[in-house]
């Protein structure tokens, strides 16, 4: 607000031709909360403009000198000022060709005409202007493109569009489908970088109805478009009507039905930075080691050799998507309480009790770690008989039938019972 009563200051006593655009002025007509984000277009030198407010206000500047664009950070809020111009489309999918333009050319080059409406900061009552029928898409609920090259300019757009839809609870318009279809059609979403379309996801997984989103997509072939595997909304399905969930756990449901294959190809595809593909990686493996963890009378320290060292993200997010109720509750309790089981002994406490040094410390501790988990011990004085009658068994390789991988009959023994 800072910043808009400065500009506001400007327009009226400089004449300052500057407007606010877009998204706030959508909500304003439609009194929702209007975002800390705000869009001005100026006509003029908008690099220049913002330094001076940064200036003036405190904030912090950065100029985007390919597109004559500039954005200030203060009190917590991010402005974008724009120099008014022109966009055209070398070809579909590219970055736009810019040049300097008047207000209408900056409407027009918007992407949906609910979108595309500017208010003048100067005058003491203000009217929007309009010139592409925002405001009767607004009373339709509908979201509608301002051209029928609009899809295949920008196929980014097509997510977009359903951000909108489901956020407002509007209707993409038949128009729009139709264009959007022959885009599909068209192949025109494959010219996008993976960076850009990630991009995209990112703003869908902070949204509120970001399940419902993803599954429009797949409904209309746009998650398609993107890789040919993003078919699937069974995951989503079980995130639909919740909110507050991380990104990673609508990442794991878009990819919890896919093949590791197809799943690399998404991380490559996207260009996912290390954590995303981490999360993709690790949801599958735990897919396919999902039936290790899933019997009644799988024993929690299996339940931890299988979830030891994947991401505790893709866990979580499992957890919300698993079908399987049971395996759902020992993910919880694996993150909440197994992981963090650790026996009362440690490794000066083995040595001291003539364990040999090196591995087999490590081999010792793990043995405790999974006789607690199980129940076999309870204490330290129970650890302790548990590693005396380790000692007294006086074989250490991993494959020698060991107290807790079963001995020579397969099956866990009680301390005490050698």
């Amino acid at each position: 607000m800072a910043v808009f009563n400065s500009l506001r200051r400007r327009a009226s006593r400089e004449g300052l031709a500057v407007y606010l655009v877009g998204g706030p002025v959508r909500d304003a007509v439609l009194d929702f909360p209007v975002a800390n984000d705000l869009d001005f277009v100026l006509i003029g030198d908008a690099p220049a403009l913002a330094a001076d407010l940064a200036e003036e206000l405190g904030g912090e500047v950065t100029v985007h000198t390919r597109f004559g664009t500039a954005t200030v950070q203060i009190e917590g809020g991010r402005v974008d000022i724009v120099t008014a111009r022109k966009e055209v489309y070398p070809f579909p999918g590219s970055l736009p060709q810019v040049s300097a333009g008047t207000l209408e050319d900056d409407l027009a080059r918007r992407d949906f005409s609910i979108n595309s409406m500017a208010l003048p900061l100067s005058g003491d009552s203000p009217e929007v202007i309009d010139p592409h029928g925002g405001l009767q898409d607004l009373e339709r609920r509908s979201v509608t493109t301002l051209h029928p090259g609009s899809f295949t300019d920008d196929p980014t757009r097509m997510l977009r569009a359903v951000r909108y839809e489901q956020r407002l609870g509007f209707q993409i318009g038949e128009t729009a489908l139709s264009e959007m279809k022959q885009t599909l059609a068209g192949g025109h979403a494959g010219a996008v970088s993976g960076d850009r379309w990630r991009q995209e996801f990112q703003k869908i997984f902070v949204e509120d109805r970001a399940a419902e989103m993803l599954l429009r997509a797949i409904e209309l072939g746009a998650l398609a478009a993107v890789h040919p595997a993003l078919t699937d909304g069974q995951g989503l399905t079980k995130l639909a009507g919740e909110t507050g969930l991380a990104p990673s756990d609508y990442l794991a449901a878009l990819v919890v039905s896919l093949s590791a294959a197809d799943g690399d190809g998404i991380s490559r595809r996207l260009n996912l930075p290390a954590d995303w593909a981490r999360v993709v990686r690790d949801t599958m493996a735990l897919k396919e080691s999902e039936s290790e963890i899933s019997g009644p009378s799988v024993m929690t320290s299996k339940v931890c050799s299988v979830l030891d060292g994947l991401d505790p993200d893709a866990i979580a997010a499992s957890a919300r998507i698993s079908q399987d109720p049971l395996v759902a509750e020992r993910l919880h309790r694996y993150l909440d309480e197994w992981r963090l089981v650790s026996p009362d002994l440690n490794g000066d406490d083995l040595l001291s009790m003539g364990v040999p040094p090196g591995s087999k410390i490590g081999e010792v501790l793990r043995e405790l770690n999974s006789a607690k988990l199980d129940g076999l011990v309870g204490n330290e004085d129970e650890e302790r008989a548990l590693v005396h009658q380790i000692i007294s068994r006086g074989s250490w390789s991993p494959g020698d039938g060991g107290l807790l991988n079963g001995g020579t009959d397969g099956r866990p023994r009680e301390p005490g019972n050698t």
